[in-house]
């Protein structure tokens, strides 16, 4: 494969919490391909909101830095907010991004014909304007369901679906993802979610000290870690809270992406004395929380979101980890002694206790060995393939 050109335009933070987006990038990186990531995560109404976002309003005007791993990030100008609903103005916002992108980042850094990536689903207007050599819509979530005002929905189809149509290649990380996507772009391909296995698989390192707020949590201890957003079943928690009182039910990771209604869903939780959220932690730091934990949850609300779910990076992170998992959306075509999917509060719990004793050397090479097969550089060379066979 030779060094090209990476650009990523993506809708959130490179300091943010570790996503696709990101680990795909880190891996062309390591592969010697120059990357650019450019976030989005400053908009107008944040900065209206609180003089905390003033001191990053203008990091649009710094040249692009670059982290240690050698990607080079940018910050693009705050975005007008509305463009959910109107086209007009999320193109607007795009002519911008794309304005600021030519004159700012790829004029310095003489980025020529790159391989343009699209995570953002609205950024139709962006295709074909860098002279890309090739242009990829990854697709990582339901977009329309995430959203939070329905009013919203026809616009945000119309502008992905827009956006899909236009795109050379489009991936996406669910079966369910692929055959919407797959309606207006033959050139659609399942590349599901992975894990950072080098890291998570630390966990299993017997000189690796559990960090002491969750070692003295009581034991069994059971745990999610990643993101608290509206996916957690609040009530769900409740009652496996109520039910396994002498258990410890922890949640390592930062609230984000919520509204104040479910924020404050999520600290009523915290009345309950098993229950204890150990807030965002770093990414090098995790393996240390998952050693400490007994047995990994992925305790989500079943609904029109999560059916795209199959198998996110949660999963594999904590099959890499060596934790049995117990899952409200499974993915149930899996052995118990890897992931055992419970839908009711008295089947989650039951899964729980039947889960603690799933924790043999067996179990522990069997998980490896499929955590191995589910790498981000197994993902990317998926992705060259695709891109061979499509240039044949």
């Amino acid at each position: 494969m030779p060094h090209t050109d990476v650009l990523c335009i993506t809708h959130s933070s490179w300091d943010g919490p570790k996503r696709i987006r990101h680990n795909l990038m880190r891996e062309y990186s390591k592969r010697g391909h120059r990357v650019v990531f450019v976030e989005a995560w400053m908009t107008w109404i944040k900065l209206f909101r609180g003089t905390q976002y003033w001191r990053f309003a203008f990091n649009f005007l710094r040249p692009p830095t670059r982290t240690e791993e050698g990607i080079y990030v940018a910050s693009m100008p705050p975005l007008f907010p509305g463009g959910e609903w109107v086209k007009f103005i999320s193109a607007l916002n795009w002519n911008i991004v794309r304005w600021w992108l030519k004159r700012s980042v790829l004029r310095r850094l003489s980025l020529k014909n790159p391989r343009l990536f699209i995570f953002s689903n609205t950024a139709a207007n962006l295709v074909g304007k860098f002279d890309e050599s090739l242009s990829i819509y990854f697709c990582n979530d339901p977009f329309k369901q995430i959203f939070e005002y329905p009013s919203a929905y026809a616009n945000l189809d119309r502008m992905e679906n827009e956006l899909t149509s236009r795109v050379d290649v489009v991936f996406a990380v669910s079966e369910k993802l692929v055959d919407e996507r797959k309606q207006f772009n033959a050139n659609t391909f399942l590349i599901p979610h992975a894990a950072n296995i080098e890291l998570f698989e630390k966990a299993m390192d017997p000189s690796l000290t559990i960090p002491p707020d969750i070692a003295r949590c009581p034991k069994p201890v059971f745990g999610h870690v990643g993101v608290l957003n509206v996916r957690i079943d609040i009530e769900l928690m409740q009652e496996l809270a109520r039910m396994m009182p002498k258990a410890s039910f922890v949640f390592v990771g930062p609230v984000i992406e919520v509204n104040a209604e479910y924020r404050a869903q999520l600290e009523s939780l915290r009345k309950f004395k098993n229950i204890f959220f150990l807030g965002d932690k770093k990414e090098e730091e995790l393996p240390a929380y998952l050693k400490g934990i007994d047995v990994c949850m992925v305790p989500y609300v079943r609904n029109e979101f999560t059916k795209y779910i199959k198998a996110n990076a949660k999963f594999f992170q904590y099959v890499a980890s060596g934790r049995p998992v117990v899952s409200t959306i499974g993915p149930p075509d899996f052995e118990d002694d890897i992931v055992i999917t419970a839908t009711t509060p008295v089947q989650f719990a039951e899964a729980l206790r039947k889960a603690l004793s799933l924790k043999t050397h067996e179990h522990l090479l069997k998980r490896k060995r499929l955590a191995v097969q589910h790498t981000y550089g197994a993902r990317v060379d998926e992705m060259e393939r695709i891109f061979e066979t499509l240039k044949q």
